[in-house]
């Protein structure tokens, strides 16, 4: 049903057809822009939207696991996930560009010779949505396996340093299928947990 409502999010509604054509340019401009591989993470500090879907997905057809860090978090424990995670780039909104900004500058700090390299991409920004608008709507095809990493969570740190749990496609698989009888297609779900 690629025409039927997949996303809606206060004025703006997304069929199926277009949160796909949407997250597979994100995922074919990831790909390219940073040279995305099987495995690979990248963090994504959004707040709920439209966007936050759309990144979900272009992450996880690009190839890589996708890592949530909510924008509220302390400094000190973003600082922390983007300095484990070493990811290429980080999707954010615009509005946190100054935050973001401010720890991949000051906050981590150069490791021996070697830096973080983590690039941020405003992704509700003109100059990416311009840049997406001609990226290929298309599918990717990639050779990844129920192995393949989906999201890293990171654990509350309560303990100790928070530490990520890796979480491969066919545990994502799993939970779903479990969840299978609750779903039909005429089933509406308001997304109430985190990312």
């Amino acid at each position: 049903t690629p025409n039927s409502i997949a996303v809606i999010y206060e004025n703006i509604e997304l069929t199926y057809q277009e949160l796909n054509q949407k997250s597979n340019q994100l995922a074919n401009y990831l790909r390219t822009t940073y040279k995305i591989e099987e495995d690979d993470l990248i963090t994504l500090c959004l707040d709920r939207s439209e966007h936050m879907l759309i990144a979900i997905l272009a992450t996880l057809k690009s190839g890589a696991a996708y890592v949530p860090i909510d924008p509220n978090y302390p400094d000190a424990r973003i600082s922390h996930i983007l300095q484990d995670t070493k990811a290429k780039v980080v999707l954010i909104n615009e509005v946190y560009a100054n935050k973001i900004g401010q720890i991949l500058e000051t906050v981590l700090k150069p490791i021996g010779e070697s830096r973080v390299k983590t690039q941020m991409e405003l992704i509700d920004s003109l100059e990416l949505q311009t840049k997406l608008s001609i990226q290929l709507t298309t599918n990717l095809r990639e050779n990844i396996t129920s192995n393949n990493l989906a999201y890293v969570i990171y654990t509350s740190g309560t303990t100790g340093v928070p530490k990520g749990v890796m979480i491969q496609h066919k545990s994502a698989v799993n939970l779903f299928m479990g969840l299978k009888h609750l779903v039909s297609q005429r089933s509406v779900w308001l997304s109430v947990t985190n990312m």
